[in-house]
């Protein structure tokens, strides 16, 4: 199960989010992904940048080792 969670500030990420995080989630392993908004990024780039997290958001052994990231995305990302 996937979950986005959008927020206009830090500020409202409170203990409550976090909290419902846990009870949703239980204990099962999760992976908390933060992305700072930028509304000036070309939209070339943000589609790009969309289609680097789609092929890497089914491959969890790409946080392991950096390396070995950029490598095999680089090589997925020239067949793709």
């Amino acid at each position: 199960m996937n979950a986005t969670f959008h927020f206009t500030s830090a500020q409202e990420i409170t203990t409550d989010v976090i909290q419902a995080i846990r009870l949703a989630y239980k204990e099962k392993p999760v992976s908390i992904y933060v992305q700072e908004y930028d509304p000036f990024l070309p939209e070339w780039q943000m589609q790009e940048m969309r289609r680097r997290d789609a092929i890497t958001d089914n491959r969890p052994e790409y946080f392991l080792d950096g390396d070995t990231v950029i490598s095999e995305l680089e090589n997925e990302l020239e067949t793709a």
